[in-house]
């Protein structure tokens, strides 16, 4: 959520809000935060969905795993500890993608307009390479490329194919 800084009297033209009013942030609109806003806006929505979505996952999960008796409370200790776990991950990689991006970005006239996708390809291949780079060259390097093609594939599904 972002607070429209709109210099009007009544209501915002661009977001038909109150001056102040909080957004949804500058995407649904074709422009994007600035990048250090960008950055931070970013790993901290990452780290909500992991942790929303971790605990939905595991306490699935632990509903399914755990003995009769113990199911309920089992799933909700396992969902509890494992969910800012994975919020971490989320936010990690996230916030790694979008330092790329901001990186990226910079060669163009706008760097804070609509992305590309193949930006956002080289991104995803420079995160998945950073983050695997502890287990040595060749998986650093099969990680980098699986992780920019995923990133092409969720922008071709999506419909945000996109080229500067």
């Amino acid at each position: 959520l972002t607070s429209c800084k709109g210099q009007h009297r009544s209501f915002c033209g661009g977001c038909g809000q109150p001056p102040g009013a909080l957004t949804l942030g500058m995407a649904m609109e074709g422009r994007r935060l600035p990048c250090p806003e960008r950055i931070t806006d970013m790993v901290g929505f990452a780290f909500g969905v992991g942790c929303c979505g971790g605990f939905g996952l595991t306490f699935m999960r632990g509903l399914r795993d755990h003995p009769a008796g113990h199911r309920l409370s089992g799933a909700f200790a396992a969902a509890q500890t494992r969910a800012p776990q994975l919020g971490h991950t989320f936010a990690l990689w996230s916030g790694l993608f979008h330092a790329f991006e901001c990186a990226v970005s910079q060669r163009h006239a706008d760097p804070n307009g609509a992305r590309s996708s193949v930006d956002a390809a080289i991104c995803g291949f420079l995160t998945a390479g950073v983050l695997s780079a502890r287990s040595g060259p060749r998986a650093m390097s099969t990680n980098a490329v699986v992780g920019g093609l995923c990133v092409l594939l969720v922008d071709v599904v999506s419909g945000n194919v996109r080229s500067h």
